[in-house]
């Protein structure tokens, strides 16, 4: 995914949008899964740079028992992190407005 940025965000923004991305892939793996399946979850945003910002993001889930296609939601977890953070960033006001 790329977005084209109006100007570098500050630290605060940065901040923000690492916060909003991890807060919706914990809230996506929970509400899937629920608290008592989950023994570890691990969910991990990281920033480079500033324009152009890299996010890196990964999801670690140890379940309590076997969970079938926690591959999957794992990826979902993921894909949830990157469109909370593109998200932010358009709210924040940081994105260059492109036509559909």
């Amino acid at each position: 995914m790329g977005i084209e940025f109006k100007r570098k965000p500050t630290t605060e923004e940065i901040e923000e949008i690492c916060t909003a991305a991890e807060e919706a892939a914990r809230q996506l793996v929970l509400s899937r899964v629920g608290l008592k399946r989950v023994e570890d979850l691990d969910v991990m945003v990281e920033a480079e740079g500033d324009k152009p910002l890299r996010l890196n993001v990964e999801v670690a889930v140890e379940p309590t028992s076997s969970m079938p296609n926690l591959e999957a939601l794992v990826e979902e977890a993921t894909k949830a992190a990157f469109s909370a953070a593109e998200a932010r960033v358009r709210e924040l006001d940081l994105c260059v407005d492109t036509p559909d």
